[in-house]
């Protein structure tokens, strides 16, 4: 049986690749504040996720949400976050809990953790470390799949994203400050894809997520062994093949 799912944020770069990559293996219910560029023919409500109302109705029947909506602005002010990124991920898990869905794969970021230095690798089990108040709603929405898990038995798993790119990006340079944190846009689907078809007795998880970078400052032993995340693009070898090196 195909599974449905609700993508918030569906015209972003992130949410629209991933519809685009996965249209034909999931049944898709789109929502966003603006309409996708291109829908491929996947119904699509306009709303915002801050307005509880005009959201619980599209969790009905949902099977898995992929909650990918918010404000990604790293300066971004605590004005647009708190209804962009603090009460739509409330709302979204609530009504997910309501509605019975099944997970909630919670895009989470690098931002979360992104204090410690940079030639320390981070794990799962490090403390959370923002130095944003972005990266501080992303820690929030964290905390809150947790409640959810422990709570109400809502299967929720965070996907703590690197920096996520296009191929062609010129973030993939060997002098980039990032690029050891760089995770393509086919790497984030597959990821995205893993966190979804994993099995139902992962009920919880910080899953760390980049690309098969030769240096990896997320450590991916986690994401790799639970997720089965197979990620094909190395941000350095890419950097080289583009003569950066």
């Amino acid at each position: 049986m195909t599974r449905k799912l609700l993508l918030t944020g569906a015209a972003g770069k992130i949410g629209s690749f991933f519809h685009n990559a996965y249209a034909d293996t999931y049944e898709f219910l789109l929502t966003d504040i603006v309409e996708p560029a291109d829908a491929k023919g996947a119904p699509f409500a306009k709303a915002n996720l801050s307005d509880m109302d005009a959201i619980r109705p599209l969790f009905d029947g949902v099977d898995t949400v992929v909650h990918l909506g918010a404000n990604p602005n790293m300066d971004a002010p605590w004005e647009s976050l708190l209804p962009d990124n603090v009460i739509a991920t409330y709302n979204v898990f609530e009504a997910s809990h309501q509605a019975g869905c099944r997970r909630v794969v919670y895009a989470s970021s690098i931002n979360a953790v992104l204090g410690y230095p940079v030639d320390r690798q981070v794990h799962t089990d490090m403390p959370v470390y923002p130095i944003n108040l972005y990266g501080a709603t992303k820690c929030w929405g964290e905390a809150l799949a947790r409640y959810y898990s422990h709570t109400h038995g809502l299967s929720s798993l965070c996907l703590r994203f690197g920096a996520v790119q296009y191929r062609d990006s010129e973030m993939i340079h060997w002098e980039h400050e990032y690029v050891d944190i760089i995770q393509t846009l086919e790497d984030n689907a597959r990821l995205i894809a893993a966190a979804v078809e994993t099995g139902n007795d992962v009920m919880f998880g910080n899953f760390h997520g980049i690309s098969n970078n030769r240096y990896k400052r997320l450590d991916m032993t986690d994401t790799n062994a639970i997720l089965d995340y197979a990620p094909q693009d190395d941000a350095f070898e890419m950097a080289r093949d583009r003569g950066a090196l």
